[in-house]
């Protein structure tokens, strides 16, 4: 089992780990900063001493980091871990943008988003429903406004289920996430609307931040 330190604390950019295994290009460590790619998050990059981490792999409990080339450090070995932090951080704050706007929509309009994900430079939400213009304007001019008002973005594991993460944004109703946050509202800077897509007759909002 790999020791997930980025639930511990998501602003953690390096960190000496030791090798547990090692397969060809693959590392198992005793834990890790890395965050593993999702269906609906980026993962990490970055580097293991000097050797690229171009991916990672999770396995049950097991996460694994797939380097460029074979390491030239040897299991038992205790390695240096430095994390891509301008990516991680891009993640983290357009993940939060995601669930603040959701609480918006939900709160003001009663309009519950079905999926979002987050992609390198943007993500998106999607509507079971076409949504008007007039109500998409003012669910991101109230997140913009929270953003502002530097609110509490917290995560935290389910009482009953193990492994069943939270995310909660101030007084918005908690939504079930597994993935990476700010603290607070105030770092994401500005939620910008990039495309208003519909597929399937959902709609399909792309957003940004700036």
């Amino acid at each position: 089992m790999t020791k997930a330190l980025f639930y511990d604390d998501t602003y953690l950019k390096e960190r000496q780990a030791k090798v547990v295994r090692i397969e060809g290009n693959k590392v198992l460590l005793e834990e890790t900063i890395f965050f593993p790619q999702t269906s609906t998050e980026p993962g990490d990059t970055g580097k293991i001493n000097d050797s690229k981490v171009a991916g990672l792999k999770k396995e049950n409990e097991e996460i694994w980091h797939i380097l460029n080339n074979p390491p030239v450090f040897n299991e038992g070995d205790t390695v240096n871990l430095q994390i891509n932090w301008n990516k991680r951080y891009e993640a983290m704050k357009l993940h939060s943008a995601l669930h603040l706007l959701a609480g918006a929509f939900d709160s003001e309009f009663k309009e519950r988003a079905v999926a979002g994900a987050v992609k390198s430079k943007s993500a998106y939400l999607i509507f079971k429903n076409e949504l008007a213009d007039e109500i998409i304007q003012k669910a991101l001019d109230q997140a913009n406004k929270d953003i502002q008002k530097g609110l509490e973005i917290k995560t935290y594991e389910d009482k009953t289920r193990k492994g069943f993460k939270w995310c909660q944004v101030e007084n918005y109703d908690p939504i079930p996430c597994g993935g990476l946050h700010v603290k607070n509202t105030k770092e994401i800077g500005e939620i910008i609307l990039k495309e208003k897509i519909i597929e399937n007759g959902k709609q399909k909002l792309m957003i940004g931040i700036k």
